[in-house]
C-alpha cells in the first residue's frame, strides 16, 4: 500500500501563510489555506490511505473541524525536515511499502498526481514534485532516509537542488513529476487565479 501523509498547520491567523498574509491580510491568507487544504485532502484520499499530520499538538479538534473525519496524528516537534522524517518513519514502521508526503497549500495536488508518484516508485527510489519556488510539493519514498531531511534550508530556492544532490550521493534513483505552484505569496495567488473571499 501507499500511505499518504499530509502535513498541515492549524488554520490560525499569524500561524499559516505569514508571507502571503503580510501582503493580503490574515483573513484572506487563512481562508485560502483552508480552501486549498480542504480541496487537496478531498481529492487525494481516493489514491490511498490518508493521514493528516497536524501542528500544533493542541489543534486536533480545530483541524478535524476543517478537514472532516479522517485519520489525524500530531506532528513531532522540530524543523519541517524532522516532522517529515518522523511521518515517513512512522508509516514505514507500520508496514506501508511507500510513503508520499504532501502539504496543504498546492491546489494542483490531486489523486492522479499522487497515483503517478506511487507508480513511479515502482522503479525509482525517490519521487519529487518540484514547485516553482525551488522547493517541492511532494516527496515519495520507499525507505527511511533521515539524512534527506536534515539541515535543509527550508523555504529557500535551494531545497529541491540539495535534495536531489543528496539522493545522487547515496546512489538513489530520483524521478520528477511535473512542476506545480504552491501558495506562498500574492504573486502565487494571482498566478493560481485565486481571490480573497
Amino acid at each position: 500500500m501507499t500511505a499518504i501523509a499530509m502535513l498541515v498547520k492549524a488554520p490560525r491567523p499569524g500561524f499559516v501563510k505569514t508571507r502571503l498574509a503580510s501582503e493580503v491580510g490574515d483573513a484572506c491568507a487563512v481562508a485560502l489555506y483552508r480552501r486549498i487544504g480542504g480541496g487537496v485532502a478531498a481529492s487525494v484520499e481516493s489514491a490511498g490511505p490518508l493521514t493528516v499530520w497536524f501542528t500544533p499538538v493542541d489543534a486536533e479538534l480545530e483541524v478535524r473541524d476543517w478537514l472532516g473525519d479522517r485519520e489525524f496524528r500530531p506532528q513531532s516537534g522540530g524543523s519541517l525536515g524532522m516532522r517529515m522524517r518522523d511521518a515517513v518513519t512512522h508509516h514505514l514502521a507500520e508496514g506501508e511499502r511507500q510513503v508520499i508526503v504532501i502539504g496543504g497549500d498546492c491546489p494542483g495536488v490531486t489523486a492522479s498526481v499522487v497515483r503517478e508518484a506511487g507508480a513511479r516508485l515502482a522503479t525509482a527510489d525517490v519521487v519529487l514534485g518540484p514547485s516553482f519556488d525551488g522547493g517541492y510539493y511532494l516527496i515519495g519514498l520507499k525507505q527511511a532516509a533521515s539524512w534527506l531531511f536534515a539541515d535543509i534550508p527550508w523555504s529557500t530556492e535551494r531545497v529541491l537542488q540539495i535534495t536531489e544532490s543528496r539522493c545522487r550521493a547515496h546512489d538513489l534513483r530520483v524521478e520528477r513529476l511535473a512542476p506545480l505552484r504552491d501558495l506562498d505569496t500574492a504573486e502565487d495567488m494571482r498566478a493560481l487565479g485565486l481571490r480573497c473571499p
